[in-house]
């Protein structure tokens, strides 16, 4: 494990973007156990889940559909800041029905079905980007610190990845950047929760 801190009497500024959108009604997460979903709505969290985004039949049962579709679905958790998201491609339950976020999704709170593809998730990045340089205020950005989800780099693919770091670049606007991909990103302007799945985080420094 390699941890670091960065300390500044200058201003530092966080953006926080995914580009995934809502789709329907928010559900209720009616059984949870930690960072596994049992129910929403009080009906079975997989199938009222895969309902909800109008799934093909082999998704229902078919581990490898199962990931490649959900990959561009994560499920939405409203938060005070906003709806952040979970990646659930990788831990179904298809015996159980139930699904798995990565982190606890605790009972009771309101989630969503979402979807995006790579044009959302590059615009995403330069919302991230703009948003963490817009909250040095008046102080003037002297580099860019860039965390991107590996769930991302799946969607993206090569050449897609290759327009994410052009992006990143066309909104650092001269200034230094670096970063690479990482398996979950904490961060947060707000509330406690902090913790999210395929969203780009930015670190503006002055």
């Amino acid at each position: 494990m390699v941890a670091a801190m960065i300390g500044s009497v200058a201003p530092m500024g966080i953006g926080i973007s995914h580009g995934w959108r809502t789709l329907g009604e928010a559900m209720v997460v009616t059984r949870s156990d930690q960072a596994r979903v049992y129910t929403l709505d009080r009906e079975p969290a997989l199938d009222k889940f895969l309902r909800q985004l109008d799934a093909p039949a082999e998704v229902y049962q078919d581990p490898v559909e199962f990931r490649r579709w959900m990959l561009t679905r994560p499920l939405g958790v409203q938060r005070r800041s906003g709806v952040a998201v979970k990646n659930i491609s990788h831990d179904p339950d298809f015996e159980g029905r139930s699904i798995g976020g990565g982190s606890e999704i605790v009972q009771g709170a309101l989630v969503w079905a979402t979807e995006g593809d790579s044009a959302s998730v590059l615009d995403a990045v330069e919302v991230a980007c703009q948003d963490a340089i817009d909250r040095l205020g008046d102080a003037e950005p002297i580099g860019l610190l860039t965390l991107s989800c590996m769930g991302c780099k799946a969607v993206l693919g090569t050449e897609g990845v290759g327009e994410e770091t052009e992006r990143i670049a066309k909104r650092a606007d001269g200034i230094p950047f670096a970063g690479f991909h990482t398996l979950g990103e904490i961060a947060r302007t707000r509330g406690v929760e902090g913790f999210h799945n395929q969203t780009l985080v930015v670190l503006a420094l002055s």
